[in-house]
Parts: C-alpha cells; structure tokens; sequence
C-alpha cells in the first residue's frame, strides 16, 4: 500500500553511491565517542579497538568486525561503535580497506 515506486527509486539513487563508501563511527548517536589512554598513548577507544581486532584477525566479515569491536569496548567504556554506507551493504562480505 500507498508507496509510489517513481519516488522510492528516485531515493535509492540519490541517497547512495556508486561506490562502496564506508564509515565506522565510534558510537551511536546519543552517546559520546571516549578518549583512551593506552599502553601510555593517547588514542580513541574506537581506533584503538578497530587496529586491535583486525591485528588479531584481518579475514573478518563486515558484521564479524563490528562484533569484535563492540566486544573489545564493553565492559572498558559505555559508547557502541556503528558502521554505515553509502549503499547497501552486504554484512556477510569480507571487510578489507
């Protein structure tokens, strides 16, 4: 009911790219993103987070590496990193940069 598919594509195309655009911030909306002190050196919680897991693993899906992160964090700092894209993302794909 009710949709109007002329309009629904006309959004598809102007809210997305053609390329695959990424990005992972270091938590929702609501909440602030932490600053960390670790092993001495200043650094964001959610960077510190994202090198550590893909130090440990560099052959993660996309969903894969957003779990990790949100594992290494909780418990240490309250924010819960969130990934987005530019388009339609298939999670199950391999994360590579």
């Amino acid at each position: 009911g009710g949709g109007n598919s002329e309009a629904s594509e006309k959004t598809i195309k102007t809210r997305s790219t053609e390329a695959d655009v990424i990005q992972i911030s270091g938590c929702r909306d609501s909440q602030t993103s932490a600053d960390a002190q670790i092993a001495g050196q200043a650094t964001g919680a959610m960077s510190h987070a994202l090198i550590s897991c893909l130090k440990k693993n560099k052959n993660q899906t996309y969903t894969q590496l957003l779990q990790s992160m949100r594992g290494t964090l909780e418990g240490k700092y309250t924010q819960i990193p969130m990934m987005s894209a530019g388009r339609k993302l298939v999670m199950d794909h391999p994360f590579t940069i």
